[in-house]
């Protein structure tokens, strides 16, 4: 199943794990396992412990975004917009929960809905240029017959893991009706669908829109560039794009998790290259 880019915050620092690290765990907050349920990529715990985490402590809302970014990576959207708009009614003139809300429904395919939400991003912060330029890309699609349907139509072929038609239409999208913002699908479709050159290539694509729009995803470029390779045999190849995805992590959150999905991925390549030292 292919992991597609979210907006993640940055994550707090988290206790080195001890040698009994999985009974160190059960002893931490629903907060803190949720926090490393996210930063390893495990989406479903996370959700769960997020969940109990806000249970436990109702006055910590800032919980809700980040059960909100849980739900959208599990794909339910229904949930992560419930999450989000608690917040929202909590905090209504914090500008990222809005644009959190117009990347659900960006997500989702619904453009109108995506470009209401940018748009009252940007009534609160009238200089910001990336919110603008999400508003642009959100009204030029929401005001094109039929794109907004095709832009659902795509995501849902994508959910059912029809491959190639999937693939087919995010190339209608992306390359005939210019809608960049999905060229990371795109790439991950198309490397689902097998063709590893032109997944490549995508995944370029997709490295040039992150540094020019949205940096935070390029540690996902690294990360699904390291996927490729792997799956492709090329484990030295797949090393490095691994090791650079954490290093990444690192300018991000401003440490390393030793219980992350890079780090497992890195000693996985490590066993396949040198298999001297496996038992």
């Amino acid at each position: 199943m292919i992991r597609l880019p979210f907006s993640g915050q940055a994550a707090r620092r988290q206790p080195k794990p001890a040698d009994n690290g999985a009974a160190v765990e059960t002893q931490l907050s629903a907060g803190a396992q949720a926090d490393a349920a996210r930063n390893r990529g495990d989406w479903q715990s996370a959700a769960t412990f997020y969940r109990r985490a806000i249970a436990d402590s109702p006055a910590r809302t800032d919980l809700l975004v980040q059960l909100g970014h849980a739900e959208k990576e599990l794909g339910n959207y229904d949930r992560a917009e419930t999450a989000y708009r608690k917040y929202q009614g909590l905090h209504p003139r914090n500008v990222d929960i809005h644009v959190q809300l117009g990347h659900l429904f960006n997500r989702r395919g619904d453009l109108k809905a995506a470009f209401i939400w940018y748009e009252k991003a940007l009534q609160l912060a009238p200089d910001d240029r990336e919110i603008a330029r999400h508003v642009n890309i959100a009204r030029n699609g929401s005001s094109r017959p039929g794109l907004d349907q095709s832009r659902r139509d795509a995501m849902r072929l994508v959910a059912e893991n029809k491959w190639s038609q999937a693939r087919a239409a995010l190339r209608a999208l992306v390359v005939d009706n210019g809608q960049t913002d999905m060229i990371a699908v795109f790439a991950n479709v198309t490397k689902e669908d097998g063709d590893f050159d032109a997944a490549l290539k995508l995944y370029g694509q997709y490295r040039d829109y992150a540094n020019a729009f949205n940096p935070d995803s390029l540690e996902d470029v690294e990360v699904q560039l390291g996927h490729l390779h792997k799956i492709a045999g090329d484990y030295r190849t797949a090393l490095t794009h691994y090791i650079r995805a954490r290093n990444h992590q690192f300018k991000r959150s401003g440490y390393v998790d030793a219980t992350s999905s890079h780090e497992r991925e890195i000693q996985a390549c490590i066993s396949e290259i040198y298999t001297c030292f496996s038992a």
